[in-house]
């Protein structure tokens, strides 16, 4: 039976933001304090599970007053300053506090370094006995970071690592080296802003197939247990789904090139520009191709959570929701009506057992602080239902269309349950204030 428990498992979710009164600091993820770019070196130590890093943070204004930032308790920071002048801070809470001095008159924007060490209690899994190394949710743990879904900026990240890895990370790769000591060095550039929820990388003694005969390029890494020929059946429809979320968002995809890896412990990550899925997985679509549904869902994500997210993580049914629906749509497109019945009754199924615990929330949910594992797969079953409740509602043409302007209007940008629903409004000249009351913003009765 199709369940969306094994993405549930694998994500984890960052902590709510706290609140903040009139009187609190300024927040790194408002307009007059935002983060423009991580410029970030790491030196991950796999047999140790530690990690060494140093973070420039580019400011956006010149601002002065309190920064904060999210940073992991298994994360020591060794030292922050400005121009070499040292910084003071404080931590509490999981919060990094910086307390950053005027600025020097004529200064525009403002680089503070971090220099940190650490074993991340999660967000990066050390795996010693296969030589792989990769991040999971949420980057915090790895990296001090604004760790808003609102909040984007882009990276530059440099990985130092032990000789005989080959590595994936966000965006492009500038320039790949041998270090005097025989490791590797390899810096990627992400331009386009992002969340930091999605930064991360991946490295490994993997086998590598690269497909390059369309745009984007597509890269399939694994295992050497996996020959060349096993990794092209496994992600053999990653092409063909895009085209069809390209179609249904009437938006390209949004990178020259998506990377789908198979890492050695469970895993269904998506990130800027590739994917993280499991040796598991991968064996599995290979004794039945139409087991793929977890690469279609991470894939979905490329369109639905990393380009257009969720504003906050009250909204996170946004993503999931809507991403879950769009892989049994994905499924419908190449399998047929029984294939998208399949996925969708199985996302009605475990609601409807949600339901009948007493465990039915709105999915904008009131508190995000602490959501239960019900509460979870509320977002992504729930979601996935009320999104095809929502196409029967509005009839085949008018769901499409206003799926495809919701899509095109907020690319790049953070949205809110309305958003969506002014958008699939306009599209079908109707009032849905009642439908969303119901299944979006209230609990069904």
């Amino acid at each position: 039976m199709f369940v969306f428990a094994s993405i549930r498992l694998a994500l984890g979710l960052p902590a709510l933001l706290l609140a903040l009164a009139a009187t609190a600091p300024v927040r790194a993820d408002e307009p007059t304090a935002g983060v423009r770019h991580y410029e970030v070196q790491l030196a991950p130590d796999i047999a140790a599970r530690s990690v060494v890093g140093h973070v420039a943070l580019t400011l956006a204004t010149d601002r002065q007053g309190p920064l904060q930032l999210d940073a992991g308790e298994g994360l020591s920071i060794d030292s922050i300053s400005e121009r070499g002048q040292p910084l003071r801070f404080n931590r509490g809470g999981g919060v990094l506090t910086v307390d950053l001095p005027p600025a020097s008159a004529g200064v525009g924007e403002r680089v503070v370094d971090v220099r940190y060490h650490g074993m991340p209690a999660s967000g990066m899994r050390f795996l010693p006995a296969l030589q792989q190394v990769y991040t999971a949710f949420s980057t915090r743990q790895w990296l001090p970071c604004i760790d808003s879904p609102a909040h984007r900026a882009t990276l530059t990240l440099t990985l130092d690592l032990p000789a005989g890895l080959l590595a994936v990370a966000n965006g492009r790769l500038q320039r790949s080296e041998r270090r005097p000591d025989g490791g590797s060095r390899s810096v990627w550039v992400q331009a386009e802003p992002v969340p930091s929820y999605l930064f991360g990388f991946a490295a490994g003694p993997f086998r590598e197939v690269v497909d390059d005969s369309a745009a984007p390029t597509l890269r399939f890494l694994g295992p050497a247990s996996f020959s060349d020929e096993q990794l092209r059946q496994v992600f053999r429809d990653t092409r063909p789904m895009i085209d069809f979320y390209a179609g249904k968002a009437g938006v390209p995809f949004p990178a020259a090139s998506y990377t789908q890896v198979l890492v050695g412990e469970p895993a269904a990550q998506e990130a800027a520009g590739f994917a993280l899925l499991s040796e598991g997985y991968g064996r599995r679509v290979l004794a039945d191709p139409t087991a793929n549904w977890l690469a279609a869902h991470e894939l979905s994500h490329q369109w639905w959570g990393n380009a257009v997210t969720n504003r906050d993580w009250n909204e996170f049914w946004l993503n999931e929701g809507i991403a879950s629906f769009m892989n049994a749509a994905w499924f419908e497109h190449r399998l047929g009506p029984a294939g998208y019945q399949r996925h969708i009754g199985a996302a009605r199924e475990k609601y409807e057992q949600l339901r009948a615990a007493g465990a039915d929330k709105p999915l904008v949910f009131p508190d995000w602080r602490a959501p239960t594992a019900m509460d979870r797969s509320l977002v992504y079953d729930k979601g996935a239902w009320v999104v095809h409740l929502l196409r029967e509602t509005m009839g085949e043409a008018a769901f499409w269309r206003g799926l495809k302007g919701y899509t095109q209007r907020f690319w790049g940008r953070p949205v809110t349950s309305r958003d969506f629903q002014a958008a699939m409004q306009a599209a079908s000249e109707r009032d849905l204030g009642p439908f969303f009351e119901r299944w979006v913003s209230g609990a069904r009765p």
